[in-house]
């Protein structure tokens, strides 16, 4: 993948309070009131790393803003309680990845990785509607939104293996156009498979060597042969063995 230069997210945390628990809502820090209020519109979207979803209303009084409506739906959800510690990443256009730690200070395991929240016609009650992973166009759809390919058999995971896909895609936050490779084959040792429209988008008939970055910075030349299809052949042995990935069911590359 190729290299990118981006300006660093911003991020702020809160500590759940009883009071906070008991208002049913959580106010903004300033200094981000101060930086993004005016580009926040009325309702803000709430992003876990399982791919749930939820829509939560922004109340403003001067310049403090509060999550409001749906967002004792989210504690709820969550399972939230006094004491825990929640980090917010600003993703732009009034949408934030949210990390949820206990009290313990572990991440929790996240619920309802199938589900997203809506709001109703009346604008205070708030429903979950099923967000179909069943559906393998969805699921595509999903992981084309944040510009990542998939191979074809993906048609052979089941919905748990696809919703560990749009999880991994949140926590990994591929920033440059990217695909899934799918293990479970002999031939993944060997080879490795480029989805056609990846490959037709970005690779362009590309043949001969080119190189791939692992997350330490190492660089790994490879071969990079059309017959048919597209593949990396020559060197990836030594770069699957090398990232340990035998006992891996997927990764992005």
């Amino acid at each position: 993948m190729a290299e990118s230069i981006t300006a660093e997210p911003f991020r702020f945390f809160k500590i759940i309070l009883q009071e906070t628990l008991q208002d049913k809502k959580l106010r903004i820090p300033g200094d981000f009131v101060k930086k993004f209020g005016d580009e926040l519109c009325d309702v803000a979207t709430l992003r876990v790393p399982n791919g749930c979803v939820w829509k939560v209303g922004l109340t403003r009084e001067g310049r403090k803003i509060w999550f409001n409506d749906g967002w004792h739906d989210f504690v709820k959800n969550h399972s939230i309680l006094n004491d825990y510690f929640l980090v917010f990443e600003y993703a732009k256009n009034s949408a934030f990845d949210v990390l949820i730690f206990d009290k313990s200070a572990c991440e929790i395991e996240y619920t309802c990785a199938e589900l997203e929240n809506e709001k109703q016609n009346d604008g205070k009650k708030s429903k979950l509607r099923k967000v179909a992973y069943e559906d393998e166009y969805k699921f595509v759809a999903v992981l084309e939104e944040m510009g990542i390919c998939i191979s074809g058999a993906y048609k052979f995971l089941s919905v748990e293996e696809r919703q560990r896909i749009i999880c991994a895609s949140r926590l990994f936050r591929l920033e440059n156009p990217s695909f899934f490779c799918i293990m479970g084959s002999t031939t993944v040792l060997n080879y490795v498979y480029v989805p056609p429209k990846f490959a037709n988008k970005y690779l362009n008939k590309v043949n001969g060597s080119i190189k791939i970055k692992d997350t330490d910075g190492r660089v790994w030349p490879v071969n990079l042969a059309w017959s048919g299809w597209c593949g990396i052949r020559k060197g990836w042995p030594a770069f699957f063995k090398g990232q340990g990935f035998e006992s891996r069911r997927y990764m992005p590359l």
